[in-house]
């Protein structure tokens, strides 16, 4: 009797239709993964245009924001420049403004309101820059200053920084006005090496500050092109008590207290009597520090400035964005981007 062959048929069909199945699989598979790259590479291109765009509308409109303010300090100047102070239509806050009303024109919003803006938004701050301390005063010609030498030191020692850091940053700034030349201060000629001089407060690492030391300056020092005097309405309690040597904390928070209650119309105001000192102390300004923040949907953009005003003539001594933010999707999409 010859044996069946019906199970090896069999066995030999079940293999040929396991090969289809897989191939049919793997088929759905490569179709699969070619339909989502492609889908991918369009979604990319679509994301990366958005945020592109983004970026390209919230500079426009950092640009308009500038203007606007440029608009509000040279208004205040043709009506009222003998007297600066935070109580002035320029120093009001403008708080999450959003960007119809500003486009309309509308008023400033005020601080501290409930609206958490999911729409575009303007956020807007003028503040008096010489409200603070300029680091430029340290020098005189091309030597320190011991005047404001003793107000600087003064003020390390009323924030509890190592007075060798002020040490250091006045003897590198002296070197810098040496070899560099200064406006007002000397002249010289660039030497191959020498440091460079700092435009911004946060470029003062260059002369030798420590991090933490210049966060803790941050409130109470600026950088402008040339001396200035401090501005009695607008400089802070640390500020006025390192200005006044004599003075205790109680004292500055007097004039602080007396100022609020009504702007100081000149210095006499303050009541600082024979501890005045010429050029150390104001009640106008010439040099205003500008922050603007626009936010586009995923996108938000910030700028700081400086501002400085003559008269009715306000210029833009520098600009410089200090931060971009998206939403995750874009930051991914902006690091490939960036890749090579």
């Amino acid at each position: 009797m010859t044996p069946s062959k019906t199970p090896k048929a069999y066995h030999g069909a079940s293999q040929a239709g396991g090969s289809a199945l897989l191939a049919a699989l793997l088929t759905v598979a490569l179709v699969a993964a070619f339909a989502s790259q492609a889908f991918w590479q369009e979604w990319r291109s679509i994301e990366m245009e958005t945020a592109e765009r983004g970026r390209l509308e919230a500079g426009w409109l950092l640009d308009g924001t500038h203007d606007w303010a440029r608009a509000r300090l040279r208004d205040d100047g043709q009506r009222s420049s003998a007297v600066d102070h935070a109580g002035e239509s320029w120093a009001q806050p403008v708080v999450n403004m959003p960007l119809g009303l500003f486009l309309a024109g509308a008023g400033v919003a005020e601080e501290g309101g409930t609206n958490v803006p999911a729409a575009p938004f303007v956020s807007q701050q003028l503040s008096d820059a010489q409200g603070k301390m300029n680091v430029l005063n340290l020098l005189e010609g091309q030597a320190l200053s011991p005047m404001w030498l003793q107000s600087f030191d003064k003020l390390f020692e009323v924030l509890k920084l190592p007075p060798e850091q002020l040490l250091t940053l006045s003897n590198n700034l002296r070197q810098v006005s040496t070899t560099r030349g200064l406006p007002g201060v000397g002249s010289g000629t660039t030497s191959a090496g020498s440091v460079l001089l700092p435009q911004q407060t946060t470029q003062l690492v260059w002369l030798g500050l420590e991090p933490t030391t210049l966060d803790a300056l941050q409130a109470h020092v600026t950088l402008l092109p040339s001396r200035t005097p401090v501005n009695l309405n607008s400089a802070s309690v640390e500020v006025l008590q390192s200005l006044l040597p004599s003075f205790k904390r109680t004292d500055a928070e007097r004039v602080v207290a007396l100022r609020q209650t009504k702007p100081l119309q000149s210095v006499a105001d303050a009541g600082i009597g024979g501890l005045q000192s010429e050029g150390q102390y104001s009640v106008s300004s010439r040099f205003f520090e500008l922050h603007t923040e626009v936010g586009l949907g995923a996108v938000s953009v910030a700028e700081n400035a400086l501002l400085q005003r003559d008269g009715a003539n306000v210029r833009t001594l520098w600009r410089r964005r200090v931060a971009t933010s998206v939403n995750p999707s874009r930051a991914n999409l902006l690091a490939l981007q960036q890749s090579p």
